[in-house]
């Protein structure tokens, strides 16, 4: 699935890291396709959207999990 957005609250690229779960506005349709809106323990929110249908998909998972390789 291919998703687009942006990444709030971030203060070192480390922030991104975590798990992430939806937040209080977590799902709008926006332009024929959807829109959520994830946090982190960090504090990080990611706003991102993709098609109606493998966005669907995917929110109905209990998250997302974003990690770093060194």
């Amino acid at each position: 699935m291919d998703l687009v957005g942006t990444a709030e609250n971030l203060r070192t690229a480390a922030d991104i890291v975590g798990t992430y779960s939806q937040g209080s506005a977590a799902l709008a349709i926006v332009g024929g396709g959807r829109v959520a809106e994830l946090q982190n323990a960090n504090g990080v929110v990611l706003k991102v959207k993709g098609p109606e249908i493998g966005l669907e998909a995917s929110l109905s998972l209990s998250g997302m999990t974003i990690s770093m390789q060194q």
